[in-house]
């Protein structure tokens, strides 16, 4: 699907997205209101807000933008992610990151895309070499060299003054006073410590195709964030399969943007396409991941990623971001990987187009 978006009232840029919504940011109920104010009139260029409508549809974290996710039935009550995320916003919010936290994750959204320097990732880099090796696996694996850019995103961007300047007038326009903005981003950045020394403004795990990538060339980009990782990482889960795993499902979107497959769904029912897609981004992950040729997982490992990744399976039957329940996803994945198993004695990899043939075959099962 192609839609178009408007920056700032003057950029159109067409963008196909596998991944989250950027919704309201969390107010805390008891925030001074007369210190909101103040907070308001000390920093007016940043406090106006953006003017850009981003609406990504379908991101994988979408549900965490809000700091919370109340769903039903039981299935998709609190789950260990929830915790974890809990116990990291209880250690560091503050107001001024309740006032900004929304503006913050918007800029550093576009600052993921509009970012060319050499990516690492990793707040240090230390999983940058996985990741080189991953992307080698995944365009090997399905035939996809040199496709799909894969990026990091980061606190650190807030202190980079360059891509700052870079990023700013996609969001605030082209006449907009760049150094009054980046003056008032450090001023926040020393007063706060929730805006860049907590994981919630690198919190994005998505992969999206943009037709014109701001004149940059490539547009067909994965981005992983490092705060995704490090909450993730809290519930005991090895850093190594999250990055792996995360990765693997966003390639499958990929591979649907490249193949701009239908599914079979009711005319104009958004949730349960999207569900579809979601589900299908999970079979093709748990293929590539167990597969022999593959990251060459067991299933046990994967298992456990899986579980604590599906805790984003949702209940929102009506919403258009619904990913499918936690069951449906595990279900899914588990199908990925017992494909992968059948292929095993002669570690033969199959295309994409046949792998979706098989999921379509099932997915009346998966969601029955």
């Amino acid at each position: 699907m192609k839609t178009n978006y408007l920056l700032t009232g003057v950029i159109v840029i067409a963008i196909m997205l596998g991944s989250c919504t950027k919704e309201d940011t969390y107010v805390d109920p008891d925030l001074n209101a007369v210190y909101a104010t103040s907070i308001i009139n000390k920093f007016p260029n940043l406090s106006q807000g953006t003017t850009v409508n981003i609406d990504l549809g379908i991101n994988e974290f979408s549900y965490y933008d809000n700091f919370s996710k109340v769903v039903e039935p039981s299935e998709c009550g609190t789950t260990a992610f929830d915790e974890a995320i809990d116990e990291t916003i209880s250690e560091n919010l503050d107001q001024l990151g309740a006032q900004f936290y929304s503006i913050y994750s918007d800029i550093n959204f576009y600052m993921s895309l509009v970012d060319t320097s050499p990516q690492y990732f990793g707040v240090d880099g230390k999983y940058t070499n996985l990741m080189k090796k991953r992307v080698k696996d995944q365009e090997r694996f399905w035939d996809m060299s040199n496709e799909v850019a894969v990026k990091g995103q980061h606190n650190a961007n807030f202190k980079n003054e360059d891509l700052l300047r870079e990023t700013l007038p996609f969001l605030y326009g082209p006449t907009a006073d760049i150094d009054a903005l980046i003056g008032e981003i450090y001023a926040i950045n020393e007063e706060s410590t929730f805006l860049i020394e907590n994981p919630f403004v690198s919190f994005d795990g998505f992969a999206i195709n943009i037709d014109n990538f701001f004149g940059k060339g490539q547009g067909d980009i994965i981005v992983i964030s490092d705060g995704i990782v490090s909450v993730m990482t809290k519930t005991g889960i090895d850093a190594n399969i999250i990055w792996t795993g995360i990765l693997a499902h966003e390639w499958g979107h990929q591979i649907q943007f490249n193949n701009n497959w239908s599914y079979p769904v009711e005319d104009g029912n958004v949730p349960e396409s999207t569900r579809s897609t979601e589900l299908e981004a999970d079979f093709f992950a748990a293929y590539y991941m167990t597969h022999k040729r593959g990251a060459t997982y067991n299933w046990k490992r994967v298992e456990e990623f899986f579980d604590l990744f599906f805790n984003i399976g949702d209940c929102s039957f009506e919403s258009d971001g619904h990913h499918g329940t936690p069951i449906q996803r595990m279900d899914a994945a588990h199908r990925g990987f017992e494909l992968a198993q059948s292929a095993q004695k002669k570690g033969h990899i199959l295309s994409p187009e046949a792998v979706h043939e098989i999921f379509i075959a099932q997915l009346p099962e998966i969601v029955e």
